[in-house]
C-alpha cells in the first residue's frame, strides 16, 4: 500500500469527527472489548451482518481507537453498493472495496489478499448477506480457508442493535442505541497441519462463528433457517 498523505489523513479524521457525531448522540454507540483492538496486520476482522449501519458503526469503534479505514484496515463490501458513481468514490475513500456475492470474484479476492500481504487489516461479514431475522447466520468457508492457508489472526466483533436502529426496508435510522463489541483475538491453529478441504473448512467456518456468536445475546446466537437469499453460503 502506498505512503498516506497528510492530506488523506485530515480527511478520514473529518469523516470520523462526523459520523462519530452521528452513532454517539443518535445511536448512543457504545464499544466494548476495546483492548482487544490492534492497528497491526495482517489481521481479519470479522462481524455480524444485520443492518447497513454497522459497517459504520464498526469504523467509529476502530478509528476511535486509532484504526483507520483505508490506512489501516479495508472493508469488504457487496459490488451493488457501488452501481452510483458519487457513492461508490465516497465509499472507496473509506477503504471499502466491492465483491461479487453471486460469483468468484478474482479482483476482490486478489484485493483482500494483497491488504493482507502488506500487513493491513481486512474487515468483513462471513455471512455474506444481511440477516433477515437478526440470528447469525451460517458463514461461507472462503474466510476460514483464508485464514487457515494464510496463518491470518482474527478479531472477532458483534454488532448489537443496528437491526432495530435501521431493519431491513426501513427508509431512515431509527434512534436505537448500537453496541460494537470485540472478542479476544484468535486463530484457526487447530487447522494449520491438516490437509485442507471442503469439509474441514467448513468445520473451520463454524469455529469462526463461535467466536461471534459468544459475543452476542443469546437469542441472536441460534442459527436461522436456510433464506435462499443472495450470499448465503457462497462468496
Amino acid at each position: 500500500m502506498p505512503d498516506i498523505s497528510l492530506r488523506r489523513r485530515i480527511y478520514i479524521e473529518i469523516v470520523k469527527d462526523l459520523f462519530g457525531a452521528y452513532y454517539k448522540l443518535y445511536h448512543r454507540l457504545r464499544v466494548e472489548g476495546a483492548e482487544h483492538i490492534r492497528a497491526q496486520g495482517p489481521l481479519f476482522i470479522v462481524i455480524n451482518h444485520i443492518s447497513v449501519l454497522e459497517p459504520f458503526a464498526l469504523g467509529i469503534a476502530l478509528a476511535d481507537h486509532g484504526v483507520l479505514p483505508g490506512i489501516h484496515y479495508w472493508t469488504v463490501s457487496k459490488k451493488e453498493l457501488f452501481q452510483f458513481a458519487p457513492l461508490a468514490a465516497f465509499l472507496s475513500s473509506l477503504g471499502m472495496f466491492p465483491i461479487d456475492r453471486e460469483r468468484f470474484d478474482m479482483v476482490a479476492m486478489r484485493t483482500l489478499l494483497n491488504v493482507l500481504r502488506d500487513g493491513k487489516i481486512i474487515a468483513i461479514a462471513p455471512e455474506g448477506t444481511r440477516s433477515p431475522t437478526g440470528r447469525l447466520q451460517a458463514f461461507q468457508p472462503v474466510v476460514a480457508k483464508i485464514a487457515i492457508t494464510r496463518r491470518v489472526p482474527i478479531l472477532p466483533a458483534a454488532a448489537i442493535g443496528s437491526e432495530k436502529a435501521m431493519p431491513i426496508g426501513a427508509k431512515f435510522p431509527h434512534p436505537q442505541p448500537i453496541t460494537i463489541r470485540f472478542g479476544p483475538i484468535f486463530e484457526l491453529s487447530e487447522f494449520y497441519a491438516a490437509a485442507l478441504n471442503d469439509e474441514l473448512a467448513d468445520r473451520a467456518s463454524w469455529v469462526m462463528r463461535a467466536h461471534v456468536a459468544e459475543l452476542l445475546p443469546a437469542w441472536m446466537r441460534e442459527v436461522p433457517p436456510p433464506s435462499g437469499r443472495i450470499g448465503e453460503r457462497k462468496m
